[in-house]
């Protein structure tokens, strides 16, 4: 028979293991679609970025379909109604005054439209995103269809999204940092090493960006193993973060028995979020 102490060691050793690994980042460049030059600059990126492409965009397929090629991997960026400038979403954007059924009609479309998408994030969606109605009928068609995870934008601090995607069993990942608020250099890489701090702070960060100029020249130029970090693609991302979930809910299990503490057990602080938007 296996005693508890040995277990506790087995435990403790997994853990000094997994805390020599490189912290990780995903890292998600939104609102491809509208520009096809530029969305091709930023697709030929040596690093392993995502690429949400807006549905129905004049470029989006074609795009998406160099993504594919170059084994980069491809999101919905799916428009959601926003508290302001909801004149900016486009066509195919998911609205609080649309019944169930147009939701998912609205999803099925967008999703068809977007080839060899992996998973979806959320564009603009200050609004919807705090529905849980809403947001309901959304993760219940996603886990219908199959296939897709969730990432959640954030583009408000009230968002419900990825909580009730968890509950309903879609994998899903939060954004930490949004890069590009301000389109300066000085400030991009300030966001940039913000991301690296909470990655290395927390093991793991997300990432959102644009193709702005001034980003793709200072993510071009921008090394993750030079600054301690490993980047990841977004579905392992999202896939690393579900497992370790279900670890970690077992750990505490065995942690809150009485038993050795193996090191610090605090928690780390979360990551500054940017303002809402």
């Amino acid at each position: 028979m296996v005693s508890l102490s040995t277990i506790v060691i087995v435990a403790c050793v997994g853990l000094t293991a997994n805390a020599t690994k490189l912290p990780e980042i995903a890292l998600i460049i939104d609102d491809i679609g509208y520009q096809y030059e530029i969305g091709r600059t930023a697709i030929e990126l040596q690093q392993s970025f995502a690429y949400a492409i807006l549905p129905f965009s004049p470029y989006g397929q074609g795009l998406a379909r160099l993504a594919k090629s170059l084994n980069k991997e491809v999101m919905v960026h799916l428009p959601m109604e926003a508290d302001d400038n909801n004149h900016l979403l486009g066509p195919s954007a998911l609205r609080l005054n649309m019944s169930r059924r147009e939701i998912e009609d609205t999803f099925h479309a967008s999703v068809a439209a977007v080839p060899y998408a992996v998973g979806i994030n959320n564009h603009m969606g200050s609004r919807l995103t705090r529905e849980r109605v809403h947001m309901n009928w959304l993760m219940h068609v996603m886990r219908e269809r199959g296939g897709l995870f969730f990432v959640d934008s954030r583009t408000t601090s009230a968002s419900v999204a990825s909580d009730l995607a968890h509950q309903t069993g879609i994998a899903t990942a939060t954004r930490d940092i949004f890069l590009d608020n301000l389109k300066t250099k000085t400030h991009i890489k300030e966001q940039l090493n913000r991301l690296v701090a909470a990655a290395k702070l927390n093991g793991r960060a997300l990432g959102i960006a644009h193709p702005h100029v001034e980003t793709l020249e200072v993510l071009r130029n921008w090394q993750p193993a030079k600054v301690g970090i490993r980047l990841v693609r977004i579905s392992e991302y999202v896939k690393r973060g579900r497992n370790n979930d279900e670890s970690m809910s077992n750990a505490d299990a065995l942690l809150a028995s009485d038993t050795p503490k193996c090191g610090n057990q605090s928690n780390n602080a979360n990551p500054a979020q940017d303002p809402d938007i």
